[in-house]
């Protein structure tokens, strides 16, 4: 359900231009974090575009984000720097996207991107905010044998490493040790990224999600589920973890992005769309 601009008056006290512009801060700050940590990872830094990239041959840990350009810059020379994205990735033999900013500028780069080779991707990536939850009576319910713990060893590291890698679908050999090699940054009490994991009991976790702070508010990342246990309340009892940790954080709102198989569970949280990201690639890269 997309949120009205009444709506966003309402529950935020904010006009929908200002609570866009937080979570696609908070956001894209994120994701240029994401895909920056790895031992191999690079980064690149234009006059419009940002780029960052673990190495990993999967196109959402390898990004180029936003497009702020500077009014009047010949667009020549933004070709240029297009290019030049384009040969930080071809030299990273990454597959990758570039994740659009909701305003770029220039306003016309869909086609500056289109005349050198990257096309749209359809459908856009939804972006869905919801109010700090006050009152964590009104959550749904969930098995309360479920057992929901932040990661607290590189054990959760390990375990989490597989879970994402199964129910996102990742190639073969790719980020075995995705979140190990991050490990002060999930572990540490004076980070601003939580983990959390959850299962039947802590030696058998089989969902996990994460709660990151940037921009002036906290956001829900990498929720992930074994196939085989879609449906029995573990993304449930995840969510309800990283909603409290988020209680407890700078910010009077979460955000978090939402493919359409996610989507049914956030509602039920409170979320709701307020934009969309548009996504550009290479064909065949991705």
């Amino acid at each position: 359900m997309l949120l009205t601009d009444q709506q966003c008056l309402e529950i935020y006290r904010r006009p929908r231009a200002e609570l866009i512009q937080l979570a696609e801060a908070h956001t894209l700050t994120v994701q240029a974090w994401l895909s920056s940590r790895s031992p191999e990872a690079k980064t690149f830094q234009g006059r419009g575009v940002r780029a960052s990239s673990t190495g990993f041959k999967i196109p959402l840990l390898n990004l180029a984000l936003g497009c702020n350009f500077p009014e009047g810059m010949d667009e020549d020379e933004i070709g240029a720097e297009v290019e030049a994205v384009k040969r930080f990735f071809a030299e990273r033999g990454a597959p990758w996207y570039w994740w659009m900013n909701s305003e770029p500028s220039p306003k016309h780069i869909s086609r500056i991107l289109e005349q050198r080779g990257l096309v749209y991707d359809d459908p856009p990536l939804p972006a869905m905010i919801a109010p700090k939850i006050q009152n964590f009576a009104t959550l749904p319910t969930y098995d309360r044998d479920i057992h929901v713990w932040r990661a607290n060893s590189i054990a959760d590291l390990q375990s989490a490493s597989k879970i994402r890698r199964i129910a996102f679908g990742f190639k073969e050999g790719e980020a075995l040790t995705y979140f190990e090699d991050m490990a002060r940054d999930w572990l540490s009490d004076e980070s601003a990224a939580r983990l959390y994991l959850a299962g039947s009991s802590e030696s058998d976790p089989v969902s996990i999600g994460a709660v990151i702070h940037a921009a002036g508010i906290p956001g829900i990342y990498v929720m992930a589920t074994l196939p085989e246990h879609h449906r029995k309340g573990y993304g449930k009892a995840a969510l309800t973890a990283l909603l409290l940790d988020a209680a407890r954080m700078e910010g009077d709102m979460v955000a978090l992005t939402a493919s359409s198989a996610g989507a049914g569970l956030y509602s039920q949280f409170g979320f709701r769309r307020l934009f969309a990201f548009d996504f550009y690639s290479i064909p065949d890269e991705v």
